[in-house]
């Protein structure tokens, strides 16, 4: 590991310190609230949560659980609570200002009557969450299922699908979106060479994007060949806020999903 690698470990432990367990190689943008509450927060390996621009809140109430396994990658403004058990799959991609809830409100500090209206979430390995997603109590969500940006889910998504609206419904395969980012996947690297006159193709999974090329001039061009590339429009003012090549990829594929829902709506 490198030394700025282990840096951003040691960080990133400071600020997880309420959780029960962290594994290795997490990784923190911005500043989180991590609040165990007298419950149990326990997070595995290659933890990825973004706090900026927006703060992401993680928090366990007194006797609940918030698991999340490995490889578990969460975007800014998330706000996730378990006052029973909220359970994340490895693997699982979340996207920003999403909301995942065991219970329908949260009352005041010790206001025990809340417990009786939670009910379990389950969120399976290698699941795709959108962008301001709503995951309702006593949801389930089976392995390798994709929820599209904006997406409310109240009831339970069979394994495998995309799902998506304000009732999310089933709208397809989840193949059917993943094969689009997979494309989009391959060429990534090399827009972003040309664009940012790399020597080799940059690491998606969380490379630090490099400040000197990250300037307002170098990212319309790199903005401007996504979109010639892949067909993709990014938000120009968000993409300032960007600090690693991931979370460059995660706004493409948030991005393509939005745009898959929108061609299945239409």
């Amino acid at each position: 590991m490198t030394i700025r690698a282990t840096w951003y470990a040691a960080r990133a432990r400071r600020w997880l310190r309420a959780c029960a367990s962290v594994g290795n190689e997490p990784y923190l943008v911005g500043k989180p609230t991590i609040d165990s509450d007298g419950g149990q927060l326990r997070i595995g390996n290659r933890f990825r949560l973004a706090s900026r621009p927006v703060a992401s809140h993680l928090v366990a109430g007194p006797g609940a659980v918030l698991h999340v396994g490995n490889d578990v990658s969460i975007g800014y403004g998330a706000a996730i609570a378990a006052l029973q058990l909220v359970h994340i799959g490895d693997g699982t991609r979340i996207g920003p200002f999403v909301i995942i809830m065991d219970t329908n409100f949260h009352g005041a500090p010790g206001d025990q009557s809340i417990q009786h209206d939670c009910r379990p979430v389950t969120i399976g390995d290698g699941c795709r969450i959108g962008s301001r997603v709503t995951i309702a109590r006593g949801v389930t969500i089976g392995d390798g299922a994709e929820i599209l940006a904006g997406s409310v889910v109240s009831s339970a998504i069979p394994p495998g699908v995309c799902a998506a609206g304000g009732r999310a419904r089933i709208i397809g395969r989840a193949g059917d979106v993943r094969s689009r980012w997979d494309s989009a996947a391959a060429v990534l690297p090399d827009v972003l060479m040309a664009s940012l006159g790399l020597e080799s193709p940059p690491d998606l999974d969380g490379s630090p994007m490099p400040t000197h090329l990250w300037t307002e001039a170098r990212m319309k061009g790199v903005l401007d060949a996504i979109e010639d590339g892949l067909g993709v429009v990014l938000d120009r003012a968000a993409a300032r806020d960007i600090e690693t090549f991931a979370d460059l990829a995660a706004a493409v594929q948030d991005a393509l999903w939005e745009r898959q829902g929108t061609a299945r709506e239409a």
